[in-house]
Order: C-alpha cells, then structure tokens, then sequence
C-alpha cells in the first residue's frame, strides 16, 4: 500500500494526467513548458525501453564459420570463380 501513496505522491500536480499546470521555465523565457508530463513520459518510456531489453534474448554470434561455409560464401557472393572454388575445395578436402 505504502508504493501505492508513494506513486500518487509522485503523480499529483501538474503533469501528464493532471493538467492545467505548468512547472519550470515559465518567467523569465516568455513560454511555459509542461515539465512534469514530460518528466513522466520519459520515466515510463525508459521502464517500458529497459523491460523489452531484458526480455528479448541478445542475438548471437557465430563467427565467420568453418572453412567450408567461408568458401560457399565467397563463390555465392562472386568473389572467386568455379575453377578457384574448386581447386580450394580439394585442397580443403585433403588437409
């Protein structure tokens, strides 16, 4: 319960849900920003920002692969011809 009166602490004034006011730079700059909301946008954004990272599993990397798989992406990729992919094949057959 003690969270509950502490968010609404956080919440009441002006800002996002309550409206009509505004905090900060209003005086001496000529315009009002509504610093509050904004405030509280970007505490929710973050939460929701770091709730998705944790959630999502990290890509991985399997490196550049075996010697095989380097050489299929190189003749893929036209890099070498069929005689050069060939020729690195049996030599990679034999080793």
């Amino acid at each position: 319960m003690e969270y509950l009166t502490a968010f609404g602490n956080w919440c009441s004034g002006p800002g996002l849900w309550h409206g009509g006011g505004f905090g900060g730079w209003g005086g001496s700059l000529g315009m009002a920003f509504p610093l509050g909301g904004i405030f509280q946008l970007l505490v929710i954004g973050l939460i929701i920002y770091f709730t998705v990272r944790l959630i999502r599993k990290p890509a991985t990397h399997s490196g550049p692969g075996t010697p095989h798989d380097i050489l299929k992406r190189r003749y893929a990729a036209g890099e070498i011809d069929r005689e050069t992919y060939r020729a690195m094949q049996d030599e990679l057959g034999n080793s």
